[in-house]
């Protein structure tokens, strides 16, 4: 079971998107801000990100995407409010932008596409 990290302010979404990908089958840890994520990182290190764009420009954050990539190059989905919103982090192979929707299919599809291809990068 692939273990998916949650970090979203909001709690509505946090709570949505929680129950949804649990029905899916992935174990999920979430959290409300980047400290509580690298505190839930120490204990358990997930196979995936999804965490809110705001957060990006914090100190903290530049913190959990070091710790990510140092300890297993973990993918990170970063979830933004528009499509006009100004994208400022850059985009690697396992970094990508999705627009925030209460229809979950895309995020879906975008996780099992990244949750594959860090498989197959595992394998090499």
């Amino acid at each position: 079971m692939e273990t998916v990290l949650i970090l979203e302010i909001e709690s509505t979404l946090r709570i949505f998107y929680k129950e949804e990908l649990e029905d899916e089958g992935y174990q999920i840890l979430s959290a409300d801000n980047e400290k509580e994520a690298l505190e839930m990182m120490r204990g358990e290190i997930p196979d995936l990100i999804i965490t809110d764009y705001h957060l990006l420009q914090t100190k903290s954050f530049m913190s959990l995407a070091d710790t990510a990539h140092k300890v297993k190059d973990i993918p990170i989905i970063i979830h933004i409010d528009y499509s006009g919103q100004p994208m400022d982090f850059t985009i690697s192979k396992n970094r990508e932008y999705l627009i925030k929707s209460s229809n979950l299919d895309n995020l879906k599809s975008k996780m099992r596409r990244m949750l594959g291809y860090k498989s197959l990068t595992k394998i090499s």
